[in-house]
């Protein structure tokens, strides 16, 4: 019998991950705040849409790609209070949140008869799209199975990293590292600009060195015409501010996260839909407000 996944959520990465199980003989269903969304989704990649939850079939798993922790904690809490922990099969929440709400989400569902587990990926639409991303799971131990059957048809590695939050607080540290460099550039490049130096020289000289490969990268990305992004603005800021308020939680100033929520909340302001790589360009209001 072919598995039947609901997606919850219907954005970047929702939307690209139920046409990636669609090519897979999975029976996917989308669900989407605005069921609009959902349609206009499933009539381009032959998924169902689950209209609402009152109407939820039985689910071998749902995968859990929402914005953040409100809208993720909204959804689990739904279910719980309709009782549909079990119809909703294993939880696997692949959407970034804070490990504090990844504890009480898992056990409030625990305590409802339900599985929770923790399924941040790495990767983006492209991966996601193809069934190509890395996902780290965490959870009870007797869910692993069920957990690594399911993200096996989106993933192209798994690693089982432990128990609730162990897993997103990996996804978190990764992000930290992986979100920074536009940051450093948008900087970088103003150093650049106020003392007359060439970014073509910049360019040419960090091709030498061990980071040029990464520089050159984003150069590319911040430089490109608007387009679909793989990962926007505003989810960059939204994750520097959960890493943040968790390190902050646990006794750790949080004096580079800080900085670099605040240059991706100044970017959300300009260009909030944009590809996050773009944020370098949104640094310039810093130096030249937009008259208004």
């Amino acid at each position: 019998m072919a598995p039947r996944i609901l997606v919850a959520g219907a954005g970047l990465m929702g939307s690209s991950l139920a046409k990636c199980l669609s090519t897979r003989g999975v029976v996917v269903y989308v669900y989407n705040r605005t069921v609009e969304k959902a349609r206009a989704l499933c009539s381009e990649a032959g998924c169902r849409v689950l209209e609402n939850l009152d109407s939820m079939p039985g689910f071998d798993a749902t995968v859990v790609f929402l914005f953040d922790d409100q809208a993720v904690s909204g959804f689990i809490e739904a279910l719980v209070d309709k009782g549909l922990t079990a119809e909703a099969g294993v939880l696997m929440v692949s959407s970034t949140i804070s490990p504090e709400t990844s504890i009480r989400l898992h056990g409030l569902v625990t305590r409802a008869g339900g599985v929770y587990v923790e399924a941040p990926v790495y990767g983006s639409t492209g991966e996601a799209s193809s069934c190509s991303l890395v996902s780290m799971l965490a959870g009870d131990q007797v869910a692993r199975s069920r957990a690594e059957e399911a993200a096996s048809l989106y993933s192209r590695r798994m690693y089982w990293v432990g128990g609730v939050p162990q897993a997103m607080a990996l996804k978190l540290a990764l992000n930290n590292i992986g979100l920074a460099l536009p940051g450093l550039l948008a900087e970088s490049l103003a150093l650049l600009e106020a003392y007359g130096v060439g970014s073509d020289v910049f360019r040419m000289v960090a091709g030498d060195l061990w980071f040029g490969s990464m520089v050159e990268r984003y150069m590319e990305r911040a430089m490109a015409a608007a387009g679909r992004p793989r990962f926007t603005v505003s989810g960059a800021a939204k994750d520097y501010r959960v890493i943040a308020c968790t390190l902050a939680g646990k006794g750790y100033p949080p004096l580079v996260s800080q900085g670099l929520a605040g240059f991706y909340t100044l970017a959300a302001s300009v260009m909030p839909g944009e590809d996050y790589p773009r944020a370098v360009n949104a640094y310039r209001v810093l130096k030249n407000p937009r008259p208004h």
